[in-house]
């Protein structure tokens, strides 16, 4: 009789299958297949970067695509296994290398390396792999040195800054640690209207300078809740004072301060010159102030100084750069509000006087019957490809996210499901769905 080793496993636990996380940070796309990634792990992941993501699927334009192998923490269950672990992060910092078309980093926790290669259009596309403990600020500490890297190449930048929506346009408060990021942040009266209290994204697009949200923050915890911009009115750099007083400074001085605030993990000589470009426009063409607060002024009253400062008509409805931006943005007010209704423009003959349409967000539990009519994010090659498209649940042809169930909402507040026949009807309400929901563009 053959004698089984104790510690042999009959039927090993078989790994967990790859995961794709696709990522849209400032117009840039990044995808992440991470192999080895339990469930607990890969939900906390969507958790904190779920405004950002994309729905899964071949046609959107990559910047970057990372194969990440997952590997187990081991556990730190002696004084000797601590001890060997902080002289490991001592002995192994951060080091980034960022030089033509190669992007490298390493740290004690992880180890990856990417490659550009000349795409259509010229576009560049990164690829690379690479190992990385289980650990979400391992992830994001990559995730960080890629787009630090790859956005000054795109015209942008990511800053040390608080980012606040005001009325229709964004300002940023850049500012080292200790300036008053976070505590900005956390006395804005809707905590939708943060970006971020730590880092966020700018941009020069084709209407302008405009700031993006990002999943990087700080002691708030707290980021952008879509991949909606705004247009960037004002730079105000903060500083604490003993009352509030915004005072502007020239481009100059502010291209100088802002070269201490912006993300760079590299200091190779292509990188540094294209930041420094970036800086310099942006300090040319947008206003810059010295914003001296007190921790105890509220947001308001800081807006109040600033007003001579953020040009006319900040109230004016801003539409989001393209489709990309206006769907997240919708998808995110789903999230928040479960339901979103209205009254479509020449209406049907099969909805009566005084009816509307309703998306409703389903629960997580929830799962669509068969004829219900659902709304779904197909994402196209470009931002500007993206919509929406209405269609029987059965369908499985659309591939997207499925944000919500269609539903008819009749005068006196009843809500009818939209299915059976009805569902045949699903590819004409698209044109219907599109324009409400370009008319909340501007919030």
């Amino acid at each position: 009789m053959t004698r089984r080793r104790p510690n042999a496993r009959a039927n090993p636990e078989p790994l967990p299958a790859p995961r794709r996380l696709l990522l849209s940070i400032a117009g840039l796309v990044g995808e992440l297949n991470l192999a080895g990634a339990p469930d607990v792990f890969w939900e906390q992941l969507r958790a904190r970067y779920g405004a950002f993501e994309l729905p899964a699927a071949a046609h959107p334009a990559r910047d970057f695509v990372l194969g990440l192998d997952m590997v187990s923490i081991s556990p730190l269950i002696s004084r000797e296994a601590v001890q060997r672990r902080y002289d490991e992060a001592l002995t192994r910092p951060l080091a980034v290398t960022a030089a033509g078309r190669t992007i490298a980093a390493r740290r004690w926790d992880f180890d990856v390396r990417l490659s550009g290669r000349a795409g259509r259009g010229g576009a560049v596309l990164y690829r690379g792999a690479g190992r990385c403990e289980m650990s979400p600020f391992a992830v994001d500490c990559i995730l960080r040195v890629i787009f630090s890297t790859l956005l000054p190449r795109a015209g942008g930048m990511l800053i040390h800054a608080c980012g606040l929506r005001h009325a229709a346009v964004g300002v940023i408060f850049p500012g080292q640690s200790g300036a008053g990021k976070s505590t900005l942040a956390r006395k804005a009266p809707e905590v939708d209207d943060v970006l971020s209290d730590e880092i966020v994204a700018v941009r020069r697009m084709d209407d302008g300078w405009r700031v993006f949200g990002t999943p990087f923050w700080g002691d708030f915890a707290r980021g952008g809740i879509s991949m909606r911009s705004w247009p960037l009115r004002t730079v105000a750099f903060l500083t604490q004072t003993d009352e509030v007083a915004m005072t502007p400074i020239t481009s100059s001085d502010a291209t100088l301060r802002l070269l201490g605030c912006f993300l760079a993990f590299s200091t190779e000589r292509e990188l540094v010159e294209r930041s420094l470009a970036v800086a310099i426009q942006l300090c040319a063409e947008v206003r810059s102030v010295e914003a001296g607060l007190t921790r105890a002024a509220p947001t308001p009253a800081v807006f109040r100084r600033l007003a001579p400062h953020l040009g006319p008509d900040v109230t004016r409805p801003t539409p989001p750069a393209n489709a990309r931006e206006l769907i997240s943005e919708f998808r995110a007010l789903l999230r928040k509000q479960r339901a979103y209704v209205f009254r479509p423009r020449g209406a049907a003959g099969w909805l009566k006087s005084g009816a509307s349409l309703s998306v409703e967000a389903p629960s997580p539990a929830a799962v669509f019957a068969p004829d219900d009519v659902v709304l779904s994010w197909v994402p196209g090659a470009t931002p500007d490809d993206d919509r929406l498209v209405c269609h029987p649940a059965s369908d499985r042809s659309t591939k997207g996210e499925r944000l919500g169930r269609v539903a008819i909402l009749a005068r006196d507040g009843r809500t009818m499901p939209l299915n059976g026949a009805l569902a045949a009807l699903a590819p004409h309400l698209t044109p219907m769905l599109a324009l409400p929901v370009l008319r909340m563009a501007g919030r």
